[in-house]
């Protein structure tokens, strides 16, 4: 038990510690924020469920570790990423660390004059680079295989990244930019391997900027959060031109139902309301398409409805998700398989799914630095989910229209 602690302790220091030279001088009293952070945690449905016996034991001497570590003055980005050892022991994606009070904010570098005034800063100048050449980088990785986490990522309209393995680590190095907030041979991101095919990143939005880090990303199609290799397809994603509703008559066997939020914003609420009124009596063919694709979840009062009419129906479910259909989409998604017509298709789903937030609450840190996002709502039934998602019965070609993948299997479904 204790090398492993250590050993994710070492792994977490050198994955932070290169951010740390970029924030300083800035530091912050991480004996305060280490204490705040863990009664808020120990709070947390998830804590409750997981944190018994051996985790318990694991937990605790993770704390006490940290307590070591960390000091009165402290870089913000080593505090940051003792804040987020601590989180890490409890598997719960809902849950996070966010960095709210930066040194650098790139919405405030709009000016010529600015950012000019920011590229001399310590921020900038002492962010971490990559100290051999980016030519003999970018040209080994190249050869790379697509399926490799290592090799050329671009970041639309920001950037190519040229992703490397450093030690135990992989380093995201800038190679060439399309933005003045960013330069070549500059860190960008680290990526830690978090599980099979499953990464957690650190970034932050400028050099020395609002730090990020998120858990368990799952590489795919040569894709990694916002990250995409030149061979990545687009049939994975889903274009919401038609809003988060929309519902089409595609033979008169078939219908097809997008489902692109279960959020309780006012625009959402307006936008399910109208669509169930308008809709579920329509919601009467042999085979219906349940499209979750980019679904980030939400409340179930915007699922369950849809559930019961499917329920009833008795019709052959088709359900298709991708990585980003999250939360209460994958909830949905488990009960459209419990029914005996249901067949789910596409990619796995995020795996935030055991647990959730019922008011989005904030918490912020004695320095102000940093706020927790606890989880307060208990769904621990679907724990063997968490961080892995929901696998599909069929997976889909990520070279080909997902939409028409689905039919031709209706179609081979059809003719037995």
């Amino acid at each position: 038990m204790k090398v492993s602690i250590t050993n994710v302790l070492l792994l977490f220091f050198f994955f932070f510690s290169a951010f740390a030279k970029a924030q300083s001088p800035q530091t912050c009293n991480c004996k305060d924020e280490l204490t705040f952070i863990d009664s808020h945690i120990t709070e947390m449905a998830s804590f409750k469920r997981q944190i018994k016996g051996e985790h318990k034991d694991v937990y605790e001497q993770t704390l006490k570790e940290l307590s070591k570590e960390v000091t009165t003055s402290m870089p913000i980005a080593d505090c940051y990423r003792a804040l987020n050892i601590l989180l890490s022991q409890v598997k719960d994606k809902h849950a996070h660390i966010k960095h709210i009070k930066s040194s650098a904010l790139a919405n405030t570098l709009l000016t010529d004059e600015a950012i000019n005034q920011y590229r001399k800063s310590k921020s900038f100048t002492n962010h971490p680079r990559y100290d051999k050449s980016l030519t003999s980088l970018e040209k080994g990785l190249k050869n790379v295989p697509s399926r490799n986490i290592e090799g050329i990522y671009q970041r639309k309209d920001k950037f190519t990244i040229g992703v490397v393995k450093n030690g135990n680590l992989y380093s995201g190095v800038v190679l060439a930019s399309q933005s003045p907030l960013w330069i070549p041979g500059q860190i960008a991101y680290t990526i830690i391997p978090n599980g099979e095919g499953m990464y957690d990143v650190m970034t932050s939005d400028v050099p020395g900027g609002t730090l990020r880090f998120i858990r368990a990303l799952y590489l795919h199609n040569g894709t990694l959060w916002h990250l995409k290799k030149e061979n990545a397809s687009t049939y994975a994603a889903v274009n919401k031109k038609n809003g988060n509703w929309y519902f089409k008559q595609i033979t008169p066997d078939t219908q097809y139902l997008y489902m692109g939020s279960f959020s309780n914003s006012k625009e959402n609420v307006a936008a399910f309301t109208s669509f169930y009124n308008s809709h579920k009596s329509k919601i009467t063919a042999q085979n219906i398409i349940i499209d979750l694709r980019n679904n980030g979840g939400g409340n179930s009062k915007y699922s369950d409805p849809f559930y019961k009419i499917l329920k009833k129906s008795k019709a052959n479910v088709y359900v298709i998700t991708n990585f980003w259909s999250a939360s209460n989409s994958e909830q949905f998604t488990l009960k459209l398989k419990s029914l005996k017509n249901t067949t789910h298709l596409g990619m796995r789903t995020y795996g935030a799914i055991a647990y959730g937030s019922n008011y989005g609450k904030l918490l912020e840190s004695p320095s102000g630095l940093f706020a927790i996002y606890p989880t307060d709502m208990n769904f621990h039934k679907y724990i063997e989910y968490e961080y892995v998602g929901v696998q599909p019965d069929i997976a889909l070609d990520y070279n080909e229209d997902w939409i028409k993948q689905t039919l031709d299997y209706i179609k081979k479904q059809d003719t037995f």
